[in-house]
């Protein structure tokens, strides 16, 4: 009886043993969870030379990089903090000029920089509370355009926990840099105070939601306000002072029949004055079971070029002290557009229609030399409309997923007609898929029946076209698979071809044909 009881005991052990180790391990799965993923590109061209009557060759410049990204998230840990990791290295080569002015070939992924990416996109512990939650680290704000902070930040509910009111502070690392080597570096390669703060309010209802911000800025970089007159280079770079802004996104669903999603970003104070930067306003109407509208209205003024584009020119001193280095002109731009979509749906067939119209300006064109008329008559804005035709079914005949469109634009200065064909096919209960992607897109500039311009003496003209004629195709093949639950595979090839031709003056020159390939490759687990 004792050995058997002692067996009994021994069984006994062993299975509390095991189920707290189950146990332990649930409550690990329970506590963190980890997400890793590797990514692999590379862009390269090449050029058919059985032409070369224009003594033109494909880019010696390649699109290559490693991207790997780890994302944790713990939770319940000591001090009840949760902890948020979300970080990205990428390897690719570095860019060398010399080499590049003798038309040596490089492989790169950060253009003029050159070199690995070490991106800290998240870093912050948050501790929450009954009504209360305190955060620190590296952290976005959704509430407040997404902005990135290194600092603090308390949100506090309220109103049965419909309402959210906050305040965050901390360093604003350039929202343009993809490295920590280069989040605190200003436009000309120095280093300074970049800081941010500003208060945020958030509200949730079961048909209302939205959030309100407020935020106030100093960015560390230049400016786009220094004038550069291509025919006496002499300018001045102006330094980006402070920022104020207000945010307002929301949703609204006024009947079970019509939606309203709009999203605002005010300049209140910046290098272009009061400035609307940003405002996005959707309405979806629904008619019934199977038609959907709808319409919006965008507006757009980004400060990327200003802080970007203008830093990257610039950082290469060669020419004149403080400018850029050629006849680009920086200049801050508006866009505006309209859009109305027309949706009949049914089961899994949908069919849909959609206009667009595009006006597009230069803010400040003032300030610009080369944006003014002999007689004082500024640059104007310009137009641009699109209109698109299509019919999706997502695998009624027999799980294949078919799509058509077609697509006409009339752009700024050229006129395209676009037409794409999708195919593709999910197995074994969509774990593995297959999508065939074909597009052709034929373009032909405004201007190819004149003469070329003078590119230096009237660059902006409104008259002054390019002189392309041509079309490009596009084959893209898309394979995913997974594999087992916690891993994923994604591979994507597409080849397209470019061809065009030069007109201009009863003249009809070819161009050797382009070829240019992509292919992306991903693996992704989950713990």
């Amino acid at each position: 009886m004792s050995v058997r009881r002692a067996r009994v005991g021994v069984i006994a052990v062993a299975l509390v043993a095991a189920a707290a180790g189950a146990a332990r391990a649930q409550d690990l799965r329970d506590r963190f969870n980890a997400k890793l993923s590797l990514t692999g590109l590379y862009v390269g061209e090449h050029q058919d030379l059985t032409n070369r009557a224009l003594n033109e060759a494909s880019s010696t410049l390649s699109l290559g990089w490693g991207d790997l990204r780890a994302i944790l998230d713990a939770r319940r840990l000591p001090g009840k903090f949760d902890l948020h990791v979300d970080a990205r290295l990428r390897a690719t080569g570095d860019f060398d000029r010399e080499r590049a002015y003798e038309g040596a070939s490089q492989v790169s992924a950060r253009g003029y920089l050159g070199g690995r990416e070490y991106d800290l996109r998240e870093l912050y512990a948050i501790r929450r509370g009954e009504s209360v939650d305190f955060s620190f680290g590296r952290m976005y704000v959704v509430e407040a355009d997404g902005i990135k902070i290194d600092g603090l930040r308390l949100v506090g509910r309220f109103g049965k926990r419909h309402w959210e009111a906050g305040a965050f502070a901390g360093g604003y690392p350039n929202p343009y840099s993809r490295s920590l080597t280069t989040d605190y570096q200003g436009g000309k390669g120095y280093y300074g105070a970049q800081i941010a703060g500003g208060a945020t309010i958030a509200y949730t209802y079961d048909r209302y939601w939205g959030s309100l911000a407020a935020v106030g800025s100093y960015l560390g970089g230049n400016d786009d306000r220094g004038p550069l007159n291509v025919m006496t280079p002499t300018g001045r770079v102006a330094v980006e002072g402070t920022r104020s802004f207000l945010v307002w996104n929301g949703f609204e669903r006024f009947t079970s029949w019509l939606d309203i999603y709009h999203s605002l970003v005010l300049d209140v104070a910046g290098a272009a004055g009061v400035q609307l930067t940003r405002l996005d306003a959707y309405a979806t109407v629904r008619a019934g079971r199977f038609v959907t509208l709808r319409a919006g209205y965008d507006h757009l003024a980004p400060i990327a070029i200003e802080m970007q584009l203008l830093a990257l020119l610039a950082s290469r001193d060669t020419f004149v002290a403080s400018t850029v280095e050629n006849n680009l002109i920086v200049q801050r731009t508006a866009r505006d557009s309209g859009r109305l979509e027309l949706a009949v749906a049914w089961e899994r067939l949908r069919v849909f229609g959609e206009g667009r119209v595009r006006y597009r300006s230069l803010v400040g064109a003032t300030e610009q030399p080369q944006l003014v008329r002999p007689n004082g008559d500024v640059i104007g804005p310009q137009l641009g409309w699109d209109a698109t035709l299509g019919i999706r079914d997502g695998g009624s005949l027999r799980g294949v997923r078919l799509g058509l469109s077609y697509i006409y634009l009339d752009d700024y200065r050229a006129t395209s007609h676009v037409l794409q064909f999708e195919l593709g096919r999910s197995f074994l209960d969509e774990r593995l898929t297959f999508d065939l992607n074909f597009l052709y897109a034929k373009t032909r500039d405004k201007g190819i029946s004149t003469m070329p311009c003078n590119i230096f003496t009237s660059p902006l003209d409104l008259n002054c076209y390019g002189m392309r004629d041509g079309a490009s195709y596009e084959t893209a093949l898309t394979i995913t698979g997974q594999p087992g639950r916690r891993w994923f595979l994604l591979g994507d090839y597409r080849l397209v071809i470019n061809q065009s031709e030069i007109a201009g003056g009863g003249m009809v020159q070819p161009r050797p044909l382009l070829f240019t390939h992509v292919l992306l490759l991903r693996l992704e687990a989950r713990f």
